[in-house]
């Protein structure tokens, strides 16, 4: 018998297990974080920036938020991701942009958080982990249910996202449901 869709949302997040590299609990954690990604994508459009970079920038930020969380810091998982993924977008909307010597960046502005991304071993492991969840994405989703969840990431409506890949809302539908079936069953993003 599963949890109603309240206490499920009441569960305290796998991250210590995602972080130890259980597929299952990532995928989880990236079923329960995705309204909050869609959040923070919508505050972070752009343009010149599609919201399918923006979306798989976010999974990437939540990955890292995964790996280098740490509960004795006083933060809960949720701020903590929350802050990661908002300015890997932030980092993401600055770099498309021209900069003007007026500008301020945003990493010199003292009332925002500092970045994690501050250790190059890090971000380069960040890359390489994220190029296997996308690997391993692609490879288990259809090109439709990539697609499909890329555009839903991005906080399209199932209207919308029909009408953006030329489909029926019904094949969307489908879809997700195909996609919430297979990312709730465990897949390996390490080599």
């Amino acid at each position: 018998m599963g949890l109603d869709k309240g206490k499920q949302n009441e569960q305290p997040l796998p991250v210590r297990l995602a972080a130890a590299g259980d597929e299952e609990a990532f995928a989880v954690i990236v079923q329960r974080m995705t309204p909050l990604i869609r959040t923070q994508v919508r505050r972070c459009r752009c343009v010149g920036v599609e919201d399918e970079d923006l979306a798989q920038e976010a999974l990437l930020a939540l990955l890292a938020a995964v790996r280098t969380f740490r509960p004795e810091g006083g933060a809960a998982f949720t701020s903590y991701a929350t802050t990661c993924i908002y300015n890997r977008l932030v980092s993401v909307v600055r770099r498309s942009k021209p900069r003007f010597h007026h500008e301020q960046p945003l990493d010199d502005r003292p009332d925002l958080p500092a970045g994690d991304g501050s250790d190059p071993v890090l971000r380069l492991q960040d890359r390489e982990d994220a190029a296997r969840l996308l690997q391993q994405l692609r490879r288990r989703l259809t090109p439709l249910e990539y697609r499909v969840l890329i555009t839903r990431l991005s906080d399209c409506s199932y209207q919308e996202a029909a009408a953006q890949l030329g489909v029926s809302t019904k094949t969307v539908d489908n879809a997700v449901q195909r996609l919430r079936h297979k990312l709730c069953t465990p897949f390996s993003f390490r080599q």
